[in-house]
């Protein structure tokens, strides 16, 4: 079974919880080195994945973005600005989305298709967004993380894909990351500060029960700067900082062991596959 491989294409300070400074007053971006070497770990182990690109990032970097669609990755959204959805009105995300979209299309050579929420930031009751993501062609969305935490998620949301049913009998199909049920607990595992935290044998337990016993794909995900053990250490306090820092000294070499332990596809090519 094929399961889901997503990235999420920020630079560092973009894990800074709750980021608010204007990004032109960091002058040391780190993305470019991280980013390049999962494009050769991918090229190495044969898989594909779903790169969700900051717009800002891709503006910033062009000649990575193209490089990633010439090596047949999806090309997907994470907004523009990294920021929260749920303190956005409505016509600041739209504006947002749409400049994001302008901007990977030019670069990806590709239509856009699916959309991230920074911080994971959209509910499942945020029809209005939805709304937008139909009306922007968007076909898919990945943002409604199934686990509560203090910043985002929800312990109601489902926790494999759903349908989305929107007005007129339009839908967007919802494809959130993986996370485990036991004694009706959840357990996120599949990818960013739990992946790096969690062994990497109960990763990949994690997986392999979903996949045989669930009968489902699962979704994983990361960002460039978990792999990157020279970026800066200059987080909101001591939580954010332990969140964006744990074990990223090996976080190389679990990816590593999983891309060859499992087979991955984008999210474009799954949805493809299941029609």
């Amino acid at each position: 079974m094929h399961n889901i491989l997503t990235f999420d294409l920020e630079d560092w300070f973009h894990g800074n919880f709750l980021f608010d400074e204007d990004e032109k007053s960091y002058s040391e971006s780190r993305v470019l080195e991280p980013t390049m070497r999962l494009l050769e770990l991918l090229k190495e182990t044969g898989n594909q994945a779903t790169f969700f690109v900051l717009g800002s990032i891709a503006e910033k970097y062009p000649q990575l973005i193209e490089k990633i669609a010439d090596n047949g990755h999806e090309i997907a959204s994470h907004g523009f600005l990294h920021r929260l959805v749920y303190k956005l009105s409505p016509k600041e995300f739209e504006d947002d989305l749409q400049r994001s979209i302008s901007v990977l299309e030019r670069l990806a050579g590709m239509k856009i298709l699916g959309y991230r929420a920074p911080y994971w930031s959209i509910y499942s009751d945020m029809k209005w967004v939805f709304e937008i993501l139909f009306s922007a062609g968007l076909k898919y969305d990945s943002s409604v993380y199934p686990f509560k935490t203090y910043l985002y998620g929800s312990n109601q949301a489902p926790r494999f894909q759903y349908s989305v049913d929107l007005k007129e009998e339009n839908m967007i199909t919802e494809i959130p990351p993986s996370v485990l049920e036991f004694l009706k607990r959840r357990i996120p595992f599949c990818g960013g500060f739990y992946f790096r935290l969690l062994p990497y044998r109960f990763v990949r337990r994690g997986i392999k029960k979903i996949n045989q016993k669930e009968k489902k794909p699962a979704v994983f995900y990361l960002h460039p700067y978990e792999i990157d053990a020279n970026k800066t250490k200059n987080s909101k306090g001591l939580k954010n900082n332990f969140i964006l820092h744990v074990n990223v000294k090996r976080a190389e070499k679990k990816l590593t062991r999983l891309l060859n332990d499992f087979s991955f596809i984008s999210m474009r090519d799954y949805l493809k596959s299941s029609e």
